[in-house]
């Protein structure tokens, strides 16, 4: 039996500097892909000059700078595996990563979707696994979600940890304008349709970078989530719509350095769910009553973050 052809996505901004560490967690997989797409993004750098040391193992694909979302999505039209996997420029793979996850589709041929735990990366070094809300039953194991059940699903879901079979794929694609909360939109409406899968151990890490997407324009950011909240309104219910978006103003509140902005993020966040977050949501019991302490002090200026490490 032929074995399934893998293809890798990578789209890349202002990444000639960091494009070598992904493409090499690729190569270095102990399954091999069938085709590394690297989408330039209309970047201002050599990303070509970066690829020339890999050849024809690495096809570039080059658009006009349309984001994230329409970058993946033309390589999605390019890709000809039966398999995709998606993969930033500025992360990259453990070397078991593929093998695990075709596993994992082995012997549960209705999934569609495979995914896991991750790590990151701090810019100084230092690495960690990311700690995924979930608790233990959610991992190892085929999960069938609908309606709130697959937005909580899809929360769990790291893109850089993704492996989707084409066909589950089909036509849904993601939706430009939506960055960074792009790739959740997109895997809530998978998962509704189709078996998922969460792996127990780190399949990948994920690099902080200065100036990153996830942190470098936090108005948008929000709105962006916000507007995946409220596309999946009827599937969300009323109850669960408030809840998101409560916990969307809590997590860009920790991400504020902005003391001042972060306590109006946290009192739109108990505006709309004043009561505790389930146990499930956050990764310390208590965390927006202690993020709120925090804010209050630091707009004091008896509480700086450096004091964490101290």
């Amino acid at each position: 039996m032929q074995s399934p052809r893998i293809s890798v996505i990578i789209p890349a901004y202002r990444a000639a500097a960091t494009i070598a560490r992904a493409v090499e967690s690729v190569l270095a997989q102990t399954v091999r892909a069938a085709e590394i797409l690297v989408v330039d993004d209309g970047s201002p750098d050599d990303l070509a000059a970066a690829l020339a040391p890999y050849g024809k193992r690495v096809t570039l694909v080059r658009q006009p700078n349309g984001g994230a979302a329409s970058a993946r999505n033309l390589g999605i039209e390019r890709a000809r595996g039966d398999f995709i996997a998606f993969l930033d420029a500025d992360d990259y793979w453990e070397p078991e990563k593929l093998e695990w996850q075709l596993a994992v589709f082995e012997r549960h041929p209705e999934l569609g979707l495979v995914a896991g735990q991750y790590s990151v990366q701090q810019p100084d070094g230092v690495k960690r696994r990311a700690g995924l809300r979930s608790g233990p039953e959610r991992f190892e194991r085929v999960q069938r979600a609908r309606g709130a059940a697959a937005f909580r699903a899809a929360a769990e879901v790291w893109t850089g940890t993704v492996l989707v079979r084409r066909e589950a794929l089909g036509d849904e694609r993601f939706v430009s304008g939506l960055e960074p909360a792009e790739d959740r939109d997109l895997w809530v409406r998978l998962i509704a349709k189709t078996p998922m899968y969460l792996c127990s151990e780190p399949l990948a890490t994920a690099v902080l970078e200065a100036g990153s997407l996830s942190r470098s324009n936090l108005a948008r950011d929000i709105n962006n989530m916000r507007r995946v909240v409220d596309r999946n309104r009827q599937r969300l219910g009323l109850r669960g719509s408030l809840f998101w978006r409560s916990h969307t103003y809590y997590r860009w509140a920790g991400c504020d350095d902005c003391p001042r902005r972060a306590l109006a993020q946290l009192a739109r966040s108990l505006l709309y769910w004043p009561l505790p977050y389930p146990r499930w949501s956050v990764v310390i019991p208590g965390a927006r009553a202690k993020l709120l302490m925090v804010s209050v002090l630091r707009l004091a200026g008896l509480y700086r973050r450096s004091d964490r490490a101290n």
